[in-house]
Order: C-alpha cells, then structure tokens, then sequence
C-alpha cells in the first residue's frame, strides 16, 4: 500500500485500474494497493457472525447521519481522520464497560447508594441497578442517576433490604446503539 499527498494527477481519483491496483481517498490522502480478489472459501459461521454485527453497526450509523443533532456529537468526539459515520461505527461495534460496581454505602437500609462505573466509546446512554435478596428474588430495580463525571452513576435504594447478606446487585450499561453490558457482585 502507498501513500500519495499532494499530488497533482492523484488529487480526488479513486476506483479500480486495470483489475490491478486501487485508489482512494482518506483524511486528505490518496491510497493506492494491490486490487484484493474475492474469497473462492466460504464463510465461517463465526465470519458470519463479524459480518452480521459490521452490518447492523453500519445501519446504525447510517440511522446517525440523518440526525444533524447526534451527528453533531459524534463529529466532535471523531479522532483525526475520522468523521461522524466512522465514530457511530465504532461506537456501534464496542460495547459499554462497568468498571466496578461499589456498594461499600449499601447496608439495606432505604436511602442507601450503589455507585457504577461505566465507560463507553461515546457515551453510556443508561444504567440500571437490580438488587436481589439472599433467597434470589428481586427486591427493586431501577435506574441509576449521572454523576458530574459522567462516568460514575449512582442508584438510590427504595426498599429495605433486611438481609442483604449473600444477596446480589446486578448492574447493566446500556450505550446509544443499544448495546448492553452486565455486571454481577455479591453483597
């Protein structure tokens, strides 16, 4: 693969030459590579898999660029070569990450704090917090509020807990392309 910069008979050409090599264009540069030729094998069931989430990633950016708000938003936060539609793929493609769940404020006690820590490539869209008796039945669940970080979400408990011992709290991020990540301590 080669790189072309300013470049007078390269500026703003892209396709195919003589089914040998191809140009294009990205940030600003033009790229010229040997022509790839189609697979004669098919498709593992887990190349499908890839194929299928690279597709719906790409639906959901093309869903992005029709909003000028969001689109907006991920323009913004697109590293250099990048534009909007990239970053909605990319954004599509990787799931939120809850870095802990801290329940060092949680005795059972109505009143008492959960505190998630969840990241994401663009933006956690929601938290929600289930907390689970020691017999395993739900006890509540709900949604957890933003912090000024934006990183760290805090959930208030509504109902006592008389024995919160050897119960679970079940946290779940949620990004905007709707992928869903969970995470599960015990008390």
């Amino acid at each position: 693969m080669a790189r072309a910069d300013n470049n007078l008979f390269m500026s703003n050409l892209s396709g195919t030459i003589g089914n040998q090599m191809t140009i294009r264009q990205r940030g600003g540069s033009t790229i010229v590579s040997k022509k790839q030729k189609k697979s004669k094998k098919r498709s593992t069931e887990a190349q499908l898999e890839v194929q299928e989430t690279f597709n719906e990633s790409t639906l959901y950016a093309k869903k992005v660029m029709l909003d000028p708000d969001l689109k907006a938003l991920y323009k913004a936060v697109a590293l250099p070569g990048q534009n909007a539609y990239n970053m909605a793929i990319r954004d599509a493609l990787n799931p939120p990450e809850i870095k802990s769940v801290i329940t060092d404020n949680y005795t059972g006690k109505t009143g008492d704090q959960i505190v998630v820590r969840a990241i994401d490539v663009f933006r956690v869209f929601q938290v929600v917090v289930a907390i689970y008796t020691a017999a395993g039945t739900l006890l509540e669940k709900g949604n957890a509020v933003m912090g000024r970080n934006s990183i760290d979400w805090t959930y208030t408990a509504t109902k006592k807990n008389t024995n919160p011992k050897g119960g679970k709290i079940i946290a779940m991020a949620e990004d905007l392309p709707g992928n869903e990540t969970y995470s599960e301590i015990s008390i």
